[in-house]
This record gives structure tokens, C-alpha cells and sequence, in this order.
């Protein structure tokens, strides 16, 4: 959401303006009109020394305030100015509280969650309900939960945000076909997997028009993950073969979604150890990983180890070529810092390399195994 949706300076400031303030209203609204958010602040600030003020002009200008401290990266300062003018409101409307609500949501979530949990009750206990505000109070509620963290609460807020959506004669079908998506994935990631599905089979019905097909395969891969693990194979294969095809003529060809793709398909197959099979789809994605400008060195690290496994263990095992992915494995995996993870890597590159009778690379990666223990043990 920009601030231009959220507040419209010109819209707010009009009312205010006669001969005596006129130019410096003006600028004021121009400099926020092009983002020069540090003018703003100066600008207001000399406004209110220069000037007479009543108390509705000095809310717009600390509503002003707020949204241009927060515009800054100044959260704290933009938070203190809300917070301050939602207490000093005795008598709050439901507009008000979701325009704090929404400027709070730029600078600090959990003054947002505070403010916007107020308006949603106190639109529930109006007589004439309006479901549009309602519903895009309870969005914010959803995301400001999502970002702190909160799972079980965001996927509450978004279902009843979905609800007033579905509702309104003229429905937003971008909003619905975000927020089934958006239930698919928290369902998911909350392990409510069979509800997860649910959502993103609607998300692929409701995702029919062009613009939607970046949605629709992040839904297909998301399904498909889901499947992998609850290792129903065939059904996570059957989603990837539609999918695949799909993200190769899209914008998302060989983007982080497009390696997802091909990584979860080379791990349904690495899985069922059909070495064979994964080997192609792995080297796919490692090759798309390596032109992201900031990969995962996890998960490419992973994706070196897994691959290497396979080159090994695959029907016509490649030996040497599986030596120098596990060492680019292991390259990948030192910038996890990750001990675990490490101590893993190092076993499993020893291990390949002893089986290969191959004592120089044995002992290289046994003396870095050693120095890596004895470093980690200084510094605990």
C-alpha cells in the first residue's frame, strides 16, 4: 500500500488553506507528493512556528509527520506520534482507528495489530456493518500478525478479511485470489496441509486470467511440495510435470520459483532413490541457483550434496564428478557457519573419499575437519 493510499495530504490539507498559509501548504503537499519525505519534516516543522494552527490542521501535520518518519527508516519516531494521537483521541471513529492503523503497519506491527483489533470490534458492534472496511481492517490485522510471526492468528484474520471480501456485491477478485493463496501458504507452512491444498486448488480456479499465471504456478509448486512431504510421490510428480513446462515460458523462468520446481522434483526422486531419474533435474537447478543474485549458499550447499549423491549412486556411477560436487558442496555449506550442518558435510565428503581410495583428498578434508573443531572450540 503506498501513503498516497493510505493519506491523501492535498485531500486532508484543502480545508485548511487561506491567504495566510496558502504557499507554504502548498509546497508542504508538493514535497509529499514527490516522496522528499526529510523537506516534509522540515517544512512542518517551520509551518508551526510561522503559523496559527487549530487542532485539526495540527493532526493532518503529525499525521504527516508520522508517515514521512516512517518513510525514513525513523519507525520508532513515527511510532510515538500514533501512539500519541491515538491516545489523545477520546472519542475514536472507525476511520480514524484504521487510518492509524495503517500508518502504524508502516513503522511497528504490533501498535498496528493494538489499533486495528479496536476498529474491527468496533465495526462488528455497528448496526450497518460495512464490509469493506471490515474486511481490509482485518487484511492488516492478517499481515501485521504474519510479520510478527503470529501464524494462527494471521490465517484467523485473513479467513474473516476473505469472508467480508466474498461478500460485497462487487468483488475484488485480486484481493480473493491473494488471500486464498496467501491461506494456502501459512495453512502450509502451520502444517495444516489437507486445508492448505484446499486453498490453493481455489487459488488455481480463480487464477484464469493471464496476469494471475505467476500465482497460479506458485500454487502448483506449493501443492506439489506439500505432496513431497507427505511422500505421496506420484501426486507431487503429476503437479511438477504441469508446472514445469509452465514456468519455462513465464516470467519466472529461471527465477528462484523455476529452481524450486526443479529441486522439488529432483528430491522426489533422490527420495525414492531413483538416482537416475533426479540427476538431470538437479543439475537444472543448481544452474539456475547460480545466477540469483543472492541463492540460498544453504540451500545450494544441499543441492551440491544431494546431487553428488546421486552421481554416485546412479546406475553408471560418475565418481569423479561426484568428488568435485560434494568439495562444491561443501564451499557452499562453510558460509552457513552452521555446525551441524558442517559436521555432516565433512563426514559424508570424508566418507565418498576413503570409498574411493582416495587418501589425499581424505586426509585434506580430515585436517580441515580438524581445524574447523579446534576453531569452533576457541571461540565457545
Amino acid at each position: 500500500m503506498s501513503t498516497m493510499d493510505i493519506f491523501n495530504a492535498k485531500e486532508n490539507i484543502s480545508e485548511f488553506i487561506n491567504e495566510r498559509n496558502k504557499d507554504d501548504l502548498e509546497v508542504i503537499v508538493e514535497e509529499f507528493k514527490r516522496g522528499h519525505f526529510p523537506n516534509v519534516l522540515s517544512k512542518t516543522k517551520v509551518f508551526r512556528a510561522k503559523h496559527e494552527t487549530n487542532k485539526n490542521l495540527l493532526r493532518i501535520l503529525s499525521l504527516l509527520d508520522a508517515t514521512c518518519h516512517s518513510q525514513i527508516g525513523e519507525g520508532k519516531r513515527a511510532a510515538d506520534i500514533i501512539m500519541n494521537m491515538y491516545q489523545d483521541s477520546h472519542e475514536k471513529s472507525v476511520d480514524d482507528l484504521i487510518l492509524y492503523g495503517n500508518l502504524a503497519f508502516m513503522c511497528d506491527y504490533k501498535l498496528a495489530r493494538r489499533i486495528m483489533s479496536v476498529a474491527v470490534k468496533q465495526l462488528e458492534n455497528e448496526d450497518a456493518l460495512d464490509q469493506m472496511k471490515a474486511a481490509r481492517a482485518y487484511l492488516v490485522l492478517g499481515e501485521a500478525e504474519e510479520n510478527l510471526e503470529n501464524f494462527v492468528r494471521a490465517i484467523k484474520y485473513y479467513k474473516r478479511g476473505l469472508i467480508y471480501f466474498q461478500k460485497e456485491k462487487e468483488r475484488d477478485r485480486q484481493m480473493i485470489l491473494f488471500l486464498h493463496f496467501k491461506l494456502g501458504a501459512l495453512l502450509s507452512l502451520n502444517n495444516d496441509t489437507r486445508e492448505a491444498i484446499d486453498y490453493l486448488q481455489k487459488t488455481i480456479e480463480l487464477a484464469t486470467e493471464e496476469s494471475n499465471i505467476e500465482i497460479k504456478i506458485n500454487s502448483l509448486v506449493s501443492i506439489a511440495k506439500i505432496y513431497g512431504s507427505k511422500n505421496e510421490y506420484v501426486k507431487a510428480i503429476t503437479y511438477l510435470n504441469e508446472v514445469i513446462p509452465m514456468l519455462e515460458g513465464s516470467t519466472l523462468a529461471n527465477k528462484l520459483a523455476h529452481a524450486e520446481a526443479y529441486t522439488e522434483m529432483a528430491y522426489n526422486y533422490f527420495d525414492q532413490s531413483l538416482h537416475d531419474q533426479a540427476v538431470p533435474y538437479y543439475q537444472k537447478a543448481i544452474a539456475i541457483h547460480l545466477k540469483l543474485p543472492n541463492y540460498s549458499v544453504r540451500e545450494l550447499g544441499m543441492i551440491y550434496m544431494q546431487y553428488a549423491y546421486c552421481l554416485e549412486h546412479k546406475e553408471h556411477p560418475n565418481k569423479l564428478l561426484a568428488g568435485k560436487n560434494y568439495e562444491k558442496a561443501l564451499v557452499q555449506l562453510e558460509k552457513t557457519n552452521d555446525q551441524e550442518l558442517l559436521e555432516n558435510a565433512f563426514a559424508a565428503i570424508i566418507a565418498f573419499f576413503e570409498s574411493t581410495d582416495n587418501q589425499k583428498k581424505k586426509h585434506f578434508y580430515e585436517n580441515k575437519f580438524v581445524e574447523l573443531t579446534n576453531k569452533l572450540a576457541r571461540t565457545n
